[in-house]
């Protein structure tokens, strides 16, 4: 059975855990190596920033409870209107 892109549903491949085609992956904006080098370089020069590295796993962290947050009060709604 092929996989299908979480967003349009066209047959994909793996990309971190999630089935994307390669029409959304182009979509995605997925930065390059020069772009990351740079942002690698503008992290480097500040001693109070944390490194690029760093400040990337924190915003995947923040992301993660954002949207556990975002999901339980949408949950939390779609209760409340069975109940109503």
């Amino acid at each position: 059975m092929a996989k299908k892109c979480f967003d349009c549903g066209e047959k994909g491949a793996d990309l971190y855990g999630h089935i994307v085609c390669d029409e959304c992956k182009s979509s995605l904006g997925l930065f390059k190596d020069e772009t990351i080098k740079k942002h690698i370089a503008k992290y480097a020069g500040s001693p109070s920033k944390p490194s690029y590295e760093e400040e990337i796993q924190e915003r995947l962290e923040f992301l993660g409870k954002d949207y556990i947050k975002k999901r339980i009060k949408l949950l939390h709604v779609l209760d409340r209107l069975k109940q109503l």
